[in-house]
């Protein structure tokens, strides 16, 4: 993956046993790859979240879900195969597992990645098979549109080659088919997100990434996917800073607001810019982020807020995992540092709690990451009204660049 030019500090044995960082807990010396099936069933409103690493590095399958009712976690079955760096999508009446690297590994040893998708039955607490993509993928943008039918664009295929494509594919009547449009440029690791509003309302921009294989530069341009038109169009003007693994996130008004990434020296960026579709052009905020941040989560609150968590401030050695948080709040165009996390956490999960019926709804619950390139097991809670990070219980899995999402 092309986050792998991350330096990674690789500790023996004894250290994984012995690992101890005051404010969290390490309950396992390792993680399996894949446990045995435990069919708990969720109710509606728990928060999945599913695969990513495990404590050794691995690519897992590992499955649990949060119950805002009780505040356990409680596990359930794994994955077919392992999914790192996947997608996690509503679909139907369940979710949707999408590509990202599996367990297994190639002569060269690096892991393949996978055409796998897994479909997730709340009704039955499984996983079963799903369709298959037409080409193995991670490092994908991937959204549900409009429409309700679910789209990947870009990403990278193969292994050690890690080639960037230009392609998308939508999933309807239940089989992935590749769009004969293709995006304007091939691009792995953009950001991506549907406008929900204004004059774009419905369309998908897609912005930055990069094109070629694990090295820069990164990209200043986007492009819009047109689904009434099946068309990808340019922007006509390019962003203000280029970045690769930013995030993008649509806002109520029908703009949307792309945070962090890195540049070409694969360090953070702390700018963020703000799409306007009515002018086609690129903007910059009224202040800067905090801290530069990449591999974080940028996650809508219900008041049109967005909370900007976590992170890690390079892809290079003197990287520094983030806790800090701010909000940016679009009727000012200004961030706003707001409390700490508990941890310090990037590739982190956060998820807005919602259809539970509890207290919890509204409230932002942000789970596992990675900390001293360990995956974590913890999990918090963030309280937009008090502006409050509190810990739940320990995960019974540790989960790095995993995914999440409600159950519906």
């Amino acid at each position: 993956m092309l986050r792998t030019i991350a330096t990674r500090v690789v500790f023996g044995l004894i250290a994984l046993v012995l690992a101890f960082r005051a404010g969290n807990s390490w309950a396992q010396a390792t993680d399996p790859n894949i446990v045995k099936c435990v069919p708990n069933v969720p109710s509606a409103g728990d928060v999945l979240i599913t695969g990513g690493e495990d404590l050794s590095e691995n690519p897992s399958g590992n499955t649990e879900f949060f119950h805002p009712a009780t505040g356990a976690w409680i596990s359930t079955c794994p994955t077919k195969v392992a999914h790192d760096e996947a997608r996690l999508l509503p679909y139907g009446t369940g979710l949707i597992e999408i590509g990202g690297e599996q367990s297994k590994v190639d002569v060269k040893k690096f892991h393949i990645m996978n055409k796998n998708t897994e479909v997730y039955v709340p009704a039955t607490g499984k996983f079963k098979a799903g369709p298959a993509l037409k080409i193995p993928l991670e490092d994908f943008a991937a959204v549900k549109l409009a429409n309700g039918s679910i789209m990947v664009a870009g990403g990278v295929t193969g292994t050690d080659t890690e080639l960037p494509v230009q392609t998308a594919e939508i999933l309807s009547d239940k089989s992935w088919k590749k769009l004969k449009a293709k995006m304007t440029i091939p691009r792995a690791a953009p950001c991506a997100a549907v406008m929900t509003g204004g004059s774009k309302s419905g369309q998908l921009l897609i912005a930055g990434g990069t094109n070629t294989s694990e090295n820069t530069p990164q990209l200043n341009t986007a492009e819009l996917y047109d689904p009434a038109a099946g068309t990808f169009t340019a922007t006509s003007h390019n962003m203000i800073a280029a970045r690769a693994y930013a995030v993008a996130t649509a806002l109520p008004n029908g703009k949307v607001l792309i945070t962090g990434g890195i540049d070409d020296s694969f360090d953070a960026i702390n700018i963020a810019e703000i799409y306007d579709p009515s002018t086609d052009t690129f903007t910059q905020t009224n202040n800067n982020m905090s801290s530069p941040r990449v591999d974080h989560s940028a996650t809508l609150l219900p008041d049109g807020t967005v909370l900007v968590a976590g992170g890690e401030t390079s892809y290079n050695g003197g990287s520094t995992k983030l806790n800090t948080a701010e909000i940016y709040d679009p009727s000012t165009r200004l961030f706003t540092s707001t409390a700490t996390m508990n941890d310090h956490r990037d590739d982190n999960t956060a998820t807005v709690i919602s259809g539970s019926g509890t207290g919890l709804d509204g409230k932002v619950l942000i789970e596992g990451g990675f900390f001293s390139d360990h995956a974590e097991n913890t999990a918090e809670i963030y309280d937009p009204a008090g502006e409050t990070f509190t810990p739940t219980a320990n995960m019974k899995f540790s989960h790095g660049a995993a995914n999440a999402a409600v159950i519906p």
